[in-house]
């Protein structure tokens, strides 16, 4: 490298080339001596078929309809979304089972002090209709998201059903 760059500053760039290859070669073999060579990672796909390959055969497919995610009988929102239910009317509403479930997912609540004033508040006066409907706007808050329902697709009308049937 000190010759190719000697000769380019002597003006003589075609005796600095020669040098200057060698000392290429030289980076490169250091360069791919310290890089780190990892296996990609991904999807193991199983091989394709090719005797059922664009035959259209989908007997082995699955049911192609998804069904919603099953819910537990135990399930951790039944508790405050009963007592959200019984807020709206004038019905007795679980008070203790409801502390339970905030002192149990106390984290995942935004403000468990203001759920547990609102119940001690609901207790003392139960038929206060304020108490029970702020009760009832902090417990909307606390409760999980449903997961997203997948939409069941139309099933078509006659000239669908007749050119699906066609394809088959």
């Amino acid at each position: 490298m000190f010759e190719s760059e000697r000769n380019l500053r002597q003006s003589a760039p075609d005796q600095a080339l020669p040098h200057a290859y060698v000392a290429l070669r030289l980076i490169k073999k250091v360069q791919e001596a310290t890089r780190i060579y990892l296996s990609r990672t991904g999807p193991e796909l199983p091989p394709i078929d090719p005797a059922r390959r664009l035959t259209g055969d989908r007997k082995t497919l699955g049911n192609p309809r998804l069904a919603p995610p099953p819910r537990q009988a135990g399930d951790i929102d039944a508790v405050p979304a009963a007592a959200w239910r019984a807020l709206a009317g004038s019905g007795d509403v679980q008070l203790d089972a409801l502390q339970r479930w905030i002192d149990g997912a106390g984290a995942r609540i935004g403000d468990p002090l203001a759920l547990a004033a609102a119940i001690d508040t609901v207790a003392r006066d139960p038929e206060c209709r304020p108490c029970r409907d702020r009760l009832r706007g902090l417990l909307w808050q606390a409760l999980a998201i449903p997961p997203a329902q997948v939409p069941r697709r139309a099933v078509g009308d006659a000239a669908g059903r007749r050119y699906l049937d066609a394809l088959r």
